[in-house]
Order: C-alpha cells, then sequence, then structure tokens
C-alpha cells in the first residue's frame, strides 16, 4: 500500500488544473525569481523586499497580483526577455526543483500515464514557470499574460491576472476550447483566492490549506493533503543540477 498523500482517483480526470506556488512547493516562484535577479544586481533591493512582502500576501490571500506584476515589469524592462529565460531556467534547477513536495513528481506523471493532461495555472508570468511546465509534463500553462516587444517585457497584457476569479476564467476558457467538461476535471491548490476554481471543477486537492480554506475544504468534502517538503541536504544537493545540466554562469 502507498503511503503517498496525494489522491487516487476511481475515474481519470478529464484534465488536470494545477496551481504552482504552495501547491507544488512551499515558495512562492515570483518571489524566488526576483531573490535570484536581486543576487545578480538585475534589480533593486527595494523590489526583492516588495516580492517578499507580496508572498506574504499570496499566502493569505490578499494579494493584488497585478498591481506586483506591473510594478515588477518596470523593474526588468531592461533586460532582455532571452536573458530573462535563461535565469528562469536557472532559478528552476537551483531554486525550484529541489523545493517540489515529495511525491508531487511521481503522482503528476501518474496522471498523465492515465491520460489526463496537466496544465499548470499561476499567477506569475509564463517565463517564470515555463522551465517548470517542461519538466513535468504540462500540455499547457494559463498564466498572466504579458507583453512582448523588441525583445523585452513592456507591460501586462489584456484580461484579469490569472489570480482569484481569473484563474477560473481561464480554465473555463480552456476547457470549452478543449471540450473538456470542468465537472470531471480536477483542481489542485493552496490558497483562499483559489476557492472559485476549486468549486468548479468536479474534484478539488487543497494542499496543506489553512484557515478559511480547510474549514471550506471540510465542508466541501474536498481531498486535503500535506504533502512532506525535501529535507535541506536535498536542496543543497539538488542545488548541484547547475552543473548536470551545463548551464553557462
Amino acid at each position: 500500500m502507498s503511503s503517498s498523500p496525494w489522491p487516487v482517483f476511481p475515474e481519470p480526470p478529464s484534465v488536470a488544473f494545477v496551481d504552482v506556488d504552495g501547491t507544488l512547493l512551499a515558495q512562492t516562484t515570483t518571489f524566488l525569481f526576483a531573490r535570484i535577479l536581486y543576487r545578480r544586481g538585475l534589480i533593486r533591493r527595494s523590489f526583492f523586499l516588495r516580492a517578499l512582502y507580496h508572498g506574504l500576501q499570496h499566502r493569505f490571500g490578499r494579494l493584488d497580483y497585478g498591481r506586483l506584476i506591473e510594478i515588477g515589469l518596470n523593474y526588468i524592462a531592461s533586460i532582455p526577455i532571452i536573458e530573462l529565460e535563461r535565469i528562469a531556467y536557472e532559478n528552476f534547477v537551483e531554486h525550484v526543483r529541489p523545493r517540489l513536495y515529495d511525491g508531487v513528481v511521481e503522482h503528476l506523471a501518474g496522471l498523465r500515464r492515465s491520460g489526463t493532461p496537466i496544465v499548470l495555472v499561476s499567477s506569475s508570468p509564463a517565463l517564470v514557470i515555463e522551465p517548470l511546465s517542461i519538466y513535468l509534463g504540462c500540455i499547457d500553462m494559463l498564466t498572466t499574460p504579458v507583453v512582448i516587444e523588441r525583445g523585452r517585457l513592456v507591460g501586462v497584457g489584456t484580461g484579469p491576472p490569472c489570480y482569484g476569479e481569473g484563474k477560473l476564467q481561464r480554465a473555463e476558457r480552456w476547457a470549452l476550447e478543449h471540450g473538456v467538461a470542468m465537472e470531471r476535471a480536477v483542481a489542485y491548490a493552496d490558497n483562499w483566492s483559489d476557492r472559485a476554481l476549486l468549486e468548479r471543477v468536479g474534484h478539488a486537492v487543497v494542499v496543506h490549506p489553512r484557515r478559511r480554506l480547510l474549514r471550506l475544504a471540510r465542508a466541501r468534502g474536498w481531498e486535503i493533503v500535506r504533502p512532506t517538503r525535501p529535507s535541506r541536504s536535498n536542496v543543497m544537493d539538488d542545488a548541484n543540477l547547475k552543473q548536470d545540466h551545463q548551464i553557462p554562469s
């Protein structure tokens, strides 16, 4: 019998909409990305501290993500997109992958083998989470859109940020375009702000829920999982993947 906390479904879901921050790892990808940019002298300390503050706001479900993205783009508008993509990959190898919850990679791989497509649903811009999406074998990403001109990020795209109700809107649109029934879909999330998407799908999985979300999950009969974090030694060991992947410094 498996000791994995991740759920087993009687029938494969039509699609798995998977949140990233707090759901796949106990950290926010935007904070990790801002930290690596700060350490390389590419952004000022003020934005790094702002990213830390907004990470705490996200934890309590009070984040104005559209405003955060708008401010963040102003800080990095001078950095070529190709450089940001390279750093995002390095950030994934050094800081994101080592922090993934135990068993989540194997669980999502099992869903893929059963025929369930995996779609990441994240408030972060696509370039930040694309390496994770590729690693997990996702078929798509639903993210906050950005505008790129002349190889640089210049602003936020149209439509609401992929946060709160915006996540639900983008997931419903994806399901409609792909002929997928939301009633047969599963959603994974950790935050009170994700409740609209969790309410809409046929099967909801909440990861390390706190207070309001925990009460709601119990009232709705949602699956509650509490995967363990990787040990600090594993995080340090996996950081050596930079050499394994031959990433230029």
